[in-house]
């Protein structure tokens, strides 16, 4: 299913350059000039509403009284609102933690041609709703009905049926109030006839840090579903969530993202050679461990094979790097393999790092090895092995709510979940047949949100509690709400799975690679209730 890009934004940018409204470099200055006087905690974002904040002012251009058809009606509505109204709009932008509006479903295609329809009705005809956009506190006061804005996250709330005329006048309208009071208050600021908001600015910032410092050891919002497009420049091939955050990984370069958010920013790339990351674990001390191949030099060791891509080789590590980004260990897992088993290591496919310090690690092409164990320092202690399971090199591997690590397990034709004794190197209690005969493979078991586990497979998402006979399947691979196979995907620690889709890809040098401007992120819940 190609992803759809909102319609919305499009439009918007299609009006400032139809009004090829130019920008004053003062109106910059000033923006640039009072977001450099504002203290942001890291938690809190990276002032990547600034540019936002620029845009909105040129986007305006529809409300413009000298180039627009914005007169009458649409004038009176926008200059009634009062200072404290627009002082709001203002606030809400500068304190939101995404750097854009993010919205809960993507618009149908007859949404989108109705809201371009209506856009015009409003800006013309006067065509305005008959209320307001409703304003919620946080995502579990949205019952599904009607449509909501949480400005903590720039969220728009929408229901699961085809909006009404008036719901979708309802986004049209706040966005057109929010754009007109950003120019406005920017205006009166850059004249000094009002002083920049920095009062209430820190106010809702300090509320949101308080309600984020609260929140960081408990779930963070399980049940909000959104579709964010990516706005960053990384052509990652990999995610993988963090104990707060989303990693992306690239050729040779990491990235970090918040979560909910749409863009990115680097977070390592000391790499020395062509490198691809393709494992990752960061543990609750903030510690990230990656598996990762790196391009060999022809003066390498040619004792080791590793993968070999279009005739280049490439060699398997296990690097660890601290909470301030410094490595602490390049592990030869190569090497190790070599020493252990007499085996060549291809790749490693999964890390898991439990509450103990034990890392486990699951690598390509081992036969009867299930799972390396080594300690938090990358040294070699035991390895997991099965006279009557195996598992698929990209089986799921992660943490239960108990804190114990489970595995995906497989013989010919059952499949279930198994969790690991550390120090006997054997697997524990067996959870077989809990998915129906013939499913696909699970990609992802981790914690779920309101249940023990959340798997991921080719046939959906399922939810599963310990002792129960059978897992749910909450989200049927048909019902996905993009691309199923080839995917990037990952579970949040709140239990949400997380999707980041590509419809379009570049070839480079026999190489192909996703366009970043064509991803889409999708949060889905998996709770039950």
């Amino acid at each position: 299913m190609k992803n759809k890009a909102d319609q919305l934004e499009r439009d918007l940018f299609r009006m400032a350059e139809r009004e090829q409204m130019i920008l004053p470099e003062t109106v910059d200055k000033v923006v640039d000039d009072k977001l450099s006087q504002i203290h942001r905690s890291k938690s809190r974002g990276r002032m990547t509403w600034k540019r936002a904040v620029i845009l909105a002012a040129a986007l305006v251009a529809m409300c413009s009284l000298t180039v627009t058809a914005a007169v009458g009606a649409l004038q009176r509505r926008m200059e009634a609102m009062n200072e404290r109204e627009m002082e709001d709009y203002f606030v809400q932008i500068y304190t939101s933690r995404l750097g854009a509006d993010n919205y809960s479903r993507p618009l149908t295609d007859t949404e989108q041609e109705r809201m371009g329809s209506l856009r015009t009705s409003y800006e013309e005809e006067a065509v305005f709703p008959e209320k307001i956009l409703t304003m919620i506190s946080s995502p579990d006061e949205y019952k599904g009905k009607g449509v909501a804005f949480y400005k903590d996250t720039s969220t728009f709330f929408l229901p699961e049926e085809t909006m009404s005329d008036e719901e979708l006048l309802e986004v049209i309208d706040f966005v057109y109030k929010r754009d007109y009071s950003l120019q406005a208050m920017n205006q009166k600021i850059e004249e000094g006839e009002i002083p920049f908001p920095e009062q209430q600015i820190a106010k809702e910032e300090a509320a949101g840090e308080e309600e984020t410092a609260k929140g960081k050891d408990t779930l963070q919002n399980p049940g909000q579903e959104l579709t964010i497009p990516y706005t960053g420049d990384l052509e990652f091939q990999y995610i993988a969530s963090g104990q707060d955050c989303i990693f992306l990984a690239g050729e040779s370069s990491i990235h970090r993202m918040e979560i909910g958010s749409s863009d990115s920013e680097p977070f390592f790339d000391d790499f020395e050679t062509e490198t691809y990351v393709n494992a990752m674990y960061e543990d609750k001390k903030g510690n990230l461990y990656l598996g990762l191949y790196a391009r060999m030099d022809d003066g390498d060791d040619n004792a080791y094979s590793g993968i070999t891509v279009g005739g280049v080789r490439y060699k398997t590590w296990l690097w660890i790097l601290n909470a301030d980004r410094e490595i602490l260990r390049k592990v030869d897992i190569s090497f190790l393999l070599e020493q252990e088993y007499g085996v060549q290591c291809r790749m490693i496919t999964r890390i898991v790092v439990d509450e103990q310090g034990y890392v486990y690690v699951r690598a390509a092409f081992l036969g009867d090895v299930l799972l390396l164990i080594l300690d938090e320092q990358g040294n070699y202690i035991r390895s997991v092995t099965s006279k009557e399971f195996n598992c698929h090199d990209l089986g799921g591997l992660g943490i239960g709510k108990d804190g114990r690590v489970y595995t995906q397990i497989q013989t010919k034709d059952r499949m279930g979940i198994a969790s690991v004794d550390p120090e006997k190197g054997a697997l524990d209690e067996i959870y077989m047949d809990i998915v129906p005969a013939g499913t696909i493979m699970l990609d992802i078991v981790a914690a779920g949100a309101d249940t023990d586990f959340v798997f991921w497979g080719y046939d959906g998402i399922f939810t599963y509690n310990l002792g129960e006979d059978k897992a749910v399947n909450v989200l049927p691979a048909y019902e996905a709400p993009c691309n199923w196979e080839g995917v990037m995907h990952c579970a949040l620690p709140d239990g949400r799975i997380v999707f980041a889709d590509c419809s379009q890809y570049r070839n480079e040098g026999g190489k192909m690679k996703r366009v970043p401007e064509n991803i889409t992120f999708y949060y889905k819940s998996t709770l039950t209730d």
